[in-house]
């Protein structure tokens, strides 16, 4: 039975219970497991499956989806008896969605992000009934990040609760990147030594040395929030560019093709190899590793194709999906901290070149000046640029696909 072109949704068993096709990252469930650091970061590109991995992990590992186990991961690898971990919905989960932040105001931040919190305070209570709506009310009455999570675990120890708490967060950096863009130096202020943001980490910190919280696991862009937070949360490994993980977001060639098969494909209707040689150059390129040979197509490039490729099997007058072009904002604002000398120079070479080559910063000081190096370290976090090799610490980057080169 054909599956369904998935949607773009992150929620992965809505995915699954549409009959929508899953490309199975399930078996990286293993790898996360066998690896020594139970606190990770996972950065990659917007729009490329951070949201559906992290709703991937909450359904495996919450003890609330245990009775759904079977429907949702049944045909994947980890669903398979030889495959599955003695860790199978054995954690309270908590998650923290990051990516509605509002930044357009000062002011607004700080509560948007007391929200966010609540919002995943609220449906831990939903999912475990472990707090009273007095509790809720008391937890939401304070003003501040570091008391609204301190406030949260009183409660639970309050209550003698022994489980262990696997926190989930996506996009950690969405509203910090934001802010760094347009306002860097309230984002310094927000992620120095007593900046608020770094202060809620350090509470999180806390929690995890009490055992409360037993695994953490991040998505988001870049490692800029990261490092300025890192003498007051150094208990986080940062897996972006470790090659067992790859390929753990993004689409293979291999994967690409599965899908086309096993959702639209019927003989005589169209040429499959054909379509994925447009595809290769529009969607894919992009690697994260400068170890791994396998280049990853953008997931939602292909999804967006695909859906309108179907109606005719006909090839789209536009091969970009809108919401992706409309990054090439991005571009603009990494590079205006720079001279116009030197941001002038990093664009003529990207596009008369195609190749530019520097070193790879994966740990931003703000107390030095914003230079070259910084600049095409976050083209690269943010996938307008992609690592083509490294050699003795020098990255050769080039621009990953047909779509960012209309971009630039």
């Amino acid at each position: 039975m054909k599956k369904r072109i998935p949607s773009k949704t992150s929620n992965f068993a809505s995915l699954i219970e549409e009959n929508a096709f899953y490309v199975d990252k399930t078996q990286f469930i293993t790898k996360l497991e066998l690896i020594s650091d139970k606190f990770l970061f996972f950065l990659r590109p917007r729009r490329f499956g951070k949201s559906l991995l992290l709703s991937m992990l909450e359904y495996y590992y919450g003890i609330q989806h245990e009775d759904r186990f079977e429907n949702l991961f049944g045909e994947y690898f980890i669903g398979k008896s030889e495959n599955t971990t003695s860790l199978k919905n054995s954690y309270y989960t908590l998650t923290f969605n990051f990516s509605a932040i509002e930044t357009d105001k000062i002011d607004n931040i700080r509560t948007s992000f007391i929200k966010s919190l609540m919002n995943g305070i609220n449906q831990f209570k939903l999912d475990y009934d472990l707090l009273t709506n007095v509790e809720l009310d008391q937890i939401a009455s304070e003003n501040t990040a570091t008391g609204v999570l301190h406030q949260f675990f009183a409660k639970l120890k309050q209550r003698g609760f022994t489980g262990k708490i696997y926190l989930l967060i996506d996009e950690y950096d969405h509203f910090t990147n934001e802010l760094f863009s347009f306002n860097p130096d309230h984002f310094k202020e927000i992620v120095s030594r007593n900046g608020w943001v770094r202060k809620f980490y350090e509470v999180v910190k806390i929690y995890m040395g009490e055992g409360l919280i037993d695994r953490f696991f991040a998505t988001g862009v870049t490692p800029v929030t990261l490092d300025s937070m890192t003498s007051g949360f150094n208990v986080a490994a940062n897996i972006s560019l470790e090659e067992n993980f790859h390929q753990m977001s993004g689409f293979t060639e291999a994967e690409v093709r599965a899908m086309i098969e096993n959702t639209i494909y019927e003989p005589k209707q169209f040429d499959v190899d054909k379509v994925v040689n447009q595809m290769r150059l529009w969607y894919n390129g992009s690697r994260f590793s400068p170890k791994s040979e396998i280049k990853l197509y953008n997931p939602q490039m292909v999804v967006s194709f695909l859906s309108k490729f179907s109606e005719k099997f006909e090839f789209p007058d536009s091969m970009a999906d809108i919401n992706v072009t409309s990054d090439y904002k991005k571009i603009s604002n990494i590079l205006r901290f720079l001279s116009k000398e030197d941001s002038d120079e990093i664009i003529s070479t990207v596009i008369e070149e195609e190749k530019i080559s520097e070193l790879l910063t994966v740990q931003f000081n703000f107390e030095l000046p914003f230079t070259r190096v910084e600049a095409i370290s976050l083209l690269y976090f943010n996938g307008l640029l992609t690592i083509e090799n490294a050699e003795l610490g020098i990255y050769n980057f080039v621009i990953p696909n047909y779509v960012i080169k209309q971009m630039y």
